[in-house]
């Protein structure tokens, strides 16, 4: 229906009451109306029920791998490992032997910016070009929008080598959560990204699973206040401080966190395809009995 009700032309979505109300609509005997309606309602439900099952299930599989990452990247992998207190409220205790030191001191960052869009010899080249809708994944190896070597050159925007932490830094998506990736080639951003490029104290999947794993915590601490688009606040990132255990083990929580979290999103994928499949299978199930397609009046 959505195709043929669309009101053209409009700045907003809406729906042309002249094409609805000219719609044909098939009409069973109203017994039958009743009979569909109670069937309906009865497996709507029924499916709707076992949808907030596998929806809560994520949930806690969600929670599972935040509670992972926050605890390896603060406490380590070793549990009897001698603590000492970090001297940060909200960090907490931390390993003895592991250092502390403020973010702007152990990285430097760029922003970017965007080639002139009327410029056609800008785009669809072959330079990932990185925006917040690209920030899904946590390897960014390929984006919806690309620039060319003129479009590089020519805007303020530049090339960031591979291996980098990304980070969104204005964006609504910024009133709950922090998104940070780390590109596996090298990318161009734009004007509401920061890349950080890590000195040698501190690696770069140290670094992103940091701010990935701990993120509760520190978006209250790097929020910019009193902006009309939800943004970070450079000064107040760079002052936080960073737990750096030796770079060994900062390699080993990375690589421990690579093969644990990569377990927890096989299950939320496969959990999110069920989902989609009882959606489907939902709207099919509507469709067919408000069609006649399957006959329900024996089935209330």
């Amino acid at each position: 229906l959505l195709p043929l009700w669309a009101k053209q032309g409009c700045t907003v979505e809406s729906i042309d009451q002249g094409f609805m109300g000219n719609t044909y609509l098939p009409l069973p005997p109203v017994p039958e109306q009743k009979a569909i309606a109670a069937f309906l309602d009865r497996e709507t439900k029924r499916i709707d029920g076992l949808i907030r099952k596998r929806e809560k299930l994520i949930v806690l599989l969600q929670e599972k791998r935040a509670a992972l990452i926050s605890h390896a990247v603060t406490k380590g992998l070793n549990p009897s490992a001698k603590m000492k207190p970090s001297g940060i409220d909200w960090l907490g205790n931390i390993p003895a032997h592991w250092e502390t030191d403020k973010i702007k001191y152990n990285t430097f960052s760029c922003s970017g910016g965007t080639p002139n869009t009327e410029n056609q010899d800008y785009w669809n080249g072959d330079i990932p070009w990185v925006s917040p809708k690209d920030m899904k994944a946590s390897r960014i190896s390929a984006t919806e929008d690309s620039i060319t070597e003129l479009g590089l050159k020519e805007s303020a925007s530049r090339l960031i080598d591979e291996n980098t932490v990304l980070i969104v830094v204005r964006s609504g998506i910024l009133k709950h959560t922090i998104p940070v990736a780390i590109n596996v080639v090298p990318v161009s951003i734009n004007q509401d990204m920061k890349a950080l490029f890590t000195k040698e104290k501190v690696t770069s999947d140290y670094l992103f699973y940091f701010i990935n794993g701990v993120q509760e915590n520190l978006l209250p601490l790097w929020r910019k206040q009193g902006c009309t688009v939800e943004s970070i606040e450079q000064e107040f990132m760079g002052n936080t401080c960073l737990p750096i255990p030796p770079v060994s083990e900062q390699k080993a929580i990375a690589e421990y966190l690579d093969t644990e979290t990569k377990k927890i999103d096989g299950l939320l994928e496969k959990e999110q395809q069920i989902i989609e499949r009882m959606k489907e299978y939902r709207s099919a199930l509507i469709s067919a009995a408000v069609t006649g397609k399957i006959d329900v009046r024996e089935t209330v």
